[in-house]
């Protein structure tokens, strides 16, 4: 994808020399990862111009509030494309897998799970202190018929 390896190149100054599509997860945007120059970092190419901007606007705000989000770095003018952190592969879901899948977890599940619920009212109470909800996609509140939506897509 030619405007993320512009834009990979314009941030970091280097060439990528790998690029790759990642599973997707429950959105219209396409990730990718993308290497060069000693660094990882994620691409993604979303169609919604609105949904970028809410997702931009709101990893912004996150990352002000110091709650541990993925840093979007870079931009494309269109709001198409931008480049965010790379975390990694490695996924809560995946860690406790063995637990999910047996029902016995480890302390060390359960030590992730508890680190986990414990930072959800941060995110909650901290993340939506000063947030301009009029920025959020697709409707600035979260209501009955959007958490449907979202927990049937």
């Amino acid at each position: 994808m030619k405007q993320i390896e512009e834009l990979f190149r314009q941030y970091t100054g280097s060439k990528v020399a790998d690029m790759y599509e990642l599973p997707s997860s429950g959105s219209n945007r396409r990730y990718f990862r993308v290497s060069g120059g000693g660094r990882t970092l994620i691409g993604a190419k979303g169609t919604s111009i609105d949904e970028n901007k809410a997702f931009i606007e709101i990893d912004r705000h996150f990352h002000a509030k110091g709650l541990a989000v993925p840093e979007v770095l870079a931009v494309s003018d269109d709001m198409q494309f931008y480049l965010q952190e790379d975390l990694g592969d490695i996924t809560l879901f995946n860690r406790i897998s063995q637990g999910r899948e047996s029902g016995n977890y480890s302390e060390y599940e359960i030590s992730l799970l508890k680190k986990t619920i414990s930072a959800l009212p941060k995110i909650q109470f901290e993340g939506g202190r000063g947030l301009d909800y009029s920025i959020c996609f697709p409707q600035p509140e979260f209501d009955e018929r959007m958490i449907s939506f979202d927990l049937n897509y």
